[in-house]
């Protein structure tokens, strides 16, 4: 085809098959522009090749579509993963949308007192709250952990020295580092220890007048076993007051529940962290509490208050949006009720017997001789949280008898796409991680498929 038979822009602007679209001209101009260009770069490479002015004009009505859908869809996931990273984390609590949508569509008291008619911090609220379930004096929220590490760690002053242990200087997750971090926040790393073993005193002879914190990073998406040596946070703490330097706790996923109560091994938690003697701890809400993205500081009244005075703490405020969504999550853990409240808990609670009931509901409404109930499987908790535990788990599968990439593809094209997972060349779709409310729905579409 030659480039002089591609049709103009202004031939594609008056196509009677984009008037439907409602599309500002200027934007549909630049769409065609952009498919234009494509069309010529592929000319320019092969010019026998024949494109037709119906094919451009289909792919410009493609791109205008997926312009016009909706970024964020729901998904049915049936992956197995409770924390699954790539589909947002945490699934928020379901009585927590109403109070939102009133808050989000209204004005709200953000940042004023009603009682005393004077303006005040917007973190108030949730201070007294994370008060009131942790016992520590005062709390910052910032946009995400990392983020809040920064702030944190640029409170103590440019220029100067953080201890951490080499076994600690680990990798968060997105490529990211805490030396990185560290050197973002203007501090100094220095490294003690050795990556198995880590002694108080490598904290106390590396301590010179450049000191200003102790970062402990806790290790939760990765262990270390065998000839090993950890100091506790109960230790270093000891140190900490006695010269009299900050003590600085990243938790990362951060829980505040008994994580043995869920037959989970010991996890530390937020109270542990604050009771043994942390100055500053930090956390992640959008994983083990089950909350909106945000990175929770909390600790000692008079560092907070200098975290909160810092110009980085405007810049990386959270908004008020996931601030309210954060209070009404920790107004569950107040009222004891978040096995019942917050999905992460719920479906890790979940009786194997439940998840059975369901499959064979399922398996007897769609055709014979297609999935199979799998009782051997496992579910992961995910989000860099407890790397050596798995869940028992009841799902159902499809083998390689039939074209499990055909009906994966299905499944994930449509309108709410369901995720499962491939193991062992079958397809499997684990029921812990699928809300039995959407059990309808994939059996419908699995009926449809094999229609």
């Amino acid at each position: 085809m030659n480039l002089k038979k591609i049709p103009s822009v202004n031939d594609l602007l008056i196509s009677k098959k984009f008037s439907k679209k409602n599309i500002r001209r200027d934007l549909l101009k630049n769409i065609i522009n952009k498919e234009l260009d494509l069309v010529r770069k592929i000319l320019k490479n092969d010019d026998s090749v024949s494109i037709s002015k119906a094919e451009i004009e289909s792919n410009i009505l493609l791109r205008i579509d997926s312009l016009s859908n909706s970024y964020l869809r729901k998904i049915i996931n049936g992956s197995g993963v409770i924390l699954h990273t790539n589909l947002g984390r945490a699934p928020l609590s379901k009585g927590i949308s109403k109070n939102i949508y009133e808050v989000i569509s209204n004005y709200s008291d953000l940042e004023m007192n009603i009682t005393t008619k004077t303006r005040n911090s917007r973190l108030d609220n949730i201070s007294k709250l994370l008060n009131l379930i942790t016992g520590a004096e005062k709390a910052a929220v910032f946009n995400n952990n990392a983020l809040a590490l920064i702030v944190t760690l640029a409170s103590l002053g440019k220029g100067k020295e953080i201890l951490v242990s080499r076994s600690e200087s680990i990798e968060i997750g997105g490529g990211f580092r805490i030396p990185e971090i560290i050197k973002l926040s203007g501090l100094k790393i220095v490294d003690i220890g050795t990556t198995n073993k880590t002694y108080v005193k490598d904290y106390e002879e590396n301590i010179t007048k450049n000191t200003v914190g102790f970062l402990k990073v806790h290790k939760s998406n990765y262990k270390i076993k065998g000839f090993t040596n950890e100091i506790s946070i109960k230790e270093l703490s000891e140190l900490s007051k006695e010269k009299n330097i900050p003590l600085i706790h990243d938790l990362g996923s951060g829980t505040l529940v008994n994580t043995e109560k869920f037959d989970l091994p010991y996890e530390p938690t937020v109270v542990d962290s604050v009771n043994n003697g942390a100055d500053i701890t930090l956390f992640s809400s959008d994983k083990l509490l089950g909350g909106p993205q945000s990175g929770i500081v909390l600790g000692k009244k008079k560092l907070i208050e200098k975290i909160n005075s810092s110009p980085l703490s405007r810049a990386a405020r959270i908004d008020k949006l996931n601030l309210s969504i954060l209070n009404d999550t920790l107004i569950n853990y107040l009222k004891n009720d978040y096995q019942e409240t917050i999905p992460v808990w719920n479906l890790i609670n979940l009786s194997k017997d439940s998840l059975k009931k369901r499959a064979n509901d399922i398996i007897h409404k769609i055709p014979k001789n297609t999935f199979r109930i799998r009782e051997d499987i496992k579910s992961t908790i995910g989000g860099g949280t407890f790397p050596d535990t798995f869940i028992d788990s009841v799902g159902i599968s499809i083998g390689k008898t039939h074209k499990i990439s055909d009906l994966e593809n299905y499944l994930l094209n449509l309108s709410n796409p369901i995720v499962g997972r491939i193991e062992n060349d079958e397809f499997l779709l684990d029921l812990r991680t699928i809300f039995e409310e959407y059990d309808n729905y994939l059996i419908s579409n699995i009926n449809k498929y094999f229609k």
